[in-house]
């Protein structure tokens, strides 16, 4: 629970910080909900980029990783993870994607303690 705060606050820094802000957890949900390949593209992109980053973060000195994804896992369990979290959390679907994806990872691919 300690790791999703401080993922949520990490985000929400880095996403005040840069204010890109791509996508919000509606707009991601609508990509990786959607029958046209541009737009699941783009959701099983976005989610392999978080993962990406979250397994590179400790290479770049960053942090210890905050979810421990098992080999193997694919890009529609990762899809079905998030469309899962965000069903469950309708209250979260206005943040930032990547907050969204990384409190659904924390969730579906804790780390052991």
């Amino acid at each position: 629970m300690i790791q999703r705060y401080v993922l949520v606050l990490t985000l929400c820094g880095l996403s005040h910080a840069t204010s890109a802000n791509f996508l919000d957890g509606n707009e991601l949900r609508e990509r990786c909900e959607s029958d046209r390949p541009d737009a699941v593209n783009t959701c099983l992109g976005y989610l392999a980029g978080v993962a990406d980053a979250e397994d590179a973060g400790p290479s770049w000195k960053m942090q210890d990783s905050l979810f421990c994804m098992p080999r193997g896992v694919g890009a529609s369990q990762l899809r079905r993870s998030v469309l899962d979290y965000l069903k469950a959390h309708p209250e979260e679907e206005d943040l930032n994607a990547a907050i969204v994806v990384g409190n659904a990872f924390l969730e579906d691919f804790p780390c052991g303690d």
